[in-house]
């Protein structure tokens, strides 16, 4: 079953999907807002394109698992894509992901490391490849 993971943010959208069998993340780009002032389109065509059984979207909650200002405003966002794609939604905790995608991205040269749109892409990956390991198995 193909997943799609979303880490959503104000200025880029990470997008990673899964294999065929929903095993293994990896990332298919981003949606850069800025670029793409009608993103919600753009990303509805992605997941056109790419056929996902169901969407899984990274929720930054507080420190104390609580809801923020950010995660009622992906809610709204994987609302708004629930009613264009008619697919489940799913959502997991991306607590700490930001994080660990820089410190992935210190293996990185130099210059990569300053690219924000790899952390995002990196990010969707470990917010996909989290949900497969622990919601699916």
């Amino acid at each position: 079953m193909k997943l799609m993971g979303i880490d959503y943010g104000r200025r880029r959208i990470g997008i990673a999907v899964s294999d065929d069998e929903g095993t293994l993340a990896r990332s298919i780009g981003i949606v850069d807002r800025k670029s793409h002032p009608n993103y919600i389109d753009e990303l509805t065509k992605i997941i056109s394109q790419e056929n996902p059984a169901a969407i899984v979207f990274g929720l930054p909650l507080s420190i104390d698992d609580e809801e923020t200002a950010m995660s009622r405003e992906v809610r709204e966002f994987a609302t708004a894509i629930e009613q264009r794609v008619n697919l489940p939604i799913h959502f997991i905790d991306e607590s700490f992901t930001s994080k660990k995608a820089a410190e992935l991205m210190m293996y990185r040269k130099k210059k990569a490391r300053r690219d924000k749109s790899l952390s995002d892409r990196i990010a969707s990956c470990l917010i996909l490849q989290e949900y497969i390991e622990h919601c699916l198995n």
